[in-house]
């Protein structure tokens, strides 16, 4: 992903299911997983503080500028489409892409056709949201 003006970009694929363990996830893919919420856990906050998850949850990092300024998210994206079988799996039947973009003054920024390509190969929903960055 390439921007014309500054601005920083977090792509990050956010997997759920009833039956979803994040940790069995881990193990079966090597792929590192954030924000990981097993099913039955108690969560601490939320729609369900102090009750037991009724599904198990998980980020999985594909881009952050702030800690690869200007990478690309070409091999991240063709990593997670090797993986969503694996994925679904161990109980993942929700994946949906988030695409945050924290910009100085307006928010350009640019999807290379590869990029676009392999979001669209992924068959899974993209929400952009756009914010001003902090100073």
């Amino acid at each position: 992903m390439s921007q014309r003006l500054p601005a920083r970009r977090f792509l990050y694929c956010l997997l759920q299911g009833d039956s979803f363990s994040p940790s069995l996830a881990e193990e079966r893919t090597g792929l590192l997983l954030v924000d990981k919420n097993e099913p039955g856990e108690v969560a601490p906050s939320g729609r369900y503080d102090g009750k037991a998850l009724p599904y198990g949850s998980a980020m999985l990092v594909l881009l952050d500028d702030d800690l690869e300024p200007g990478a690309t998210a070409l091999e991240p994206l063709r990593a997670l489409k090797a993986r969503l079988p694996d994925l679904r799996a161990v109980g993942v039947t929700g994946v949906s892409l988030f695409l945050v973009v924290a910009y100085e003054g307006q928010c350009h920024f640019e999807l290379s056709p590869e990029e676009l390509g392999e979001i669209a190969g992924l068959g899974v929903p993209l929400a952009v949201s756009c914010h001003p960055a902090a100073t």
